[in-house]
């Protein structure tokens, strides 16, 4: 395998909680008395940062960003399957943790969030670093990324990025690395087509695309 460093993205990609995302999202539709949308839907218009997602289903002038965030995390974790890493993603991660290959996480989420996750799916061994958001907004994770990767010294050439947005493909873009996307996440496999990378469908595929 080429890749001595593995960036994963933390929602859609480790953990399958794109429907949980739905389901909350919907929720937060039938508190405000405002029309549900389909899974399509979701998929078809959920986008970085994430205030471009609420301002095509609700009227955000009457929100805040961090109100938002507050109430979608509540529900996001009272709906939360009891199982939801991705399937076979443990066994991947396994196995290119053998093969030497530093794994880091790189998210839009707060790492209080994340952090605890790791530890009780039995995950947090394999990860180097946990690069999650300082803040609920759910912005872009070019920034901090890239100031991660010289301070670190590591090589772009020897990365990868595998995420499930398009934005996901920005990030590797940004450092000049190679990036793959899971069309089995949070956005449409149409919107991640648009990236000049790799589209895989699942774990399964992933694991032959990078040799494990």
């Amino acid at each position: 395998m080429k890749y001595k460093h593995i960036f994963w993205d933390w929602n859609g990609t480790l953990l399958n909680d794109a429907e949980t995302a739905y389901i909350c999202v919907n929720k937060m539709l039938d508190f405000r008395n405002l029309p549900r949308i389909t899974f399509e839907q979701y998929r078809d218009y959920v986008d970085v940062p994430i205030s471009l997602f609420y301002e095509r289903v609700m009227d955000i002038s009457k929100e805040t960003m961090e109100g938002l965030s507050i109430e979608y995390n509540k529900l996001w974790h009272e709906n939360l399957p009891k199982e939801p890493l991705a399937e076979n993603v443990a066994a991947l991660l396994e196995k290119l943790r053998r093969m030497g290959a530093k794994q880091y996480i790189f998210s839009s989420s707060q790492n209080k969030y994340i952090e605890p996750l790791l530890k009780k799916y039995g995950i947090s061994e394999y990860f180097d670093a946990v690069l999650g958001a300082d803040d609920c907004k759910v912005g872009s994770k070019v920034q901090r990324t890239h100031n991660f990767i010289i301070e670190s010294n590591i090589s772009p050439k020897k990365s990868v990025f595998i995420g499930d947005m398009y934005h996901d493909s920005e990030v590797a873009s940004a450092v000049n690395s190679d990036c793959i996307l899971l069309s089995c996440g949070h956005q449409c496999r149409e919107a991640l087509n648009k990236a000049e990378c790799a589209v895989v469908s699942n774990i399964n595929e992933l694991s032959e695309l990078l040799g494990v």
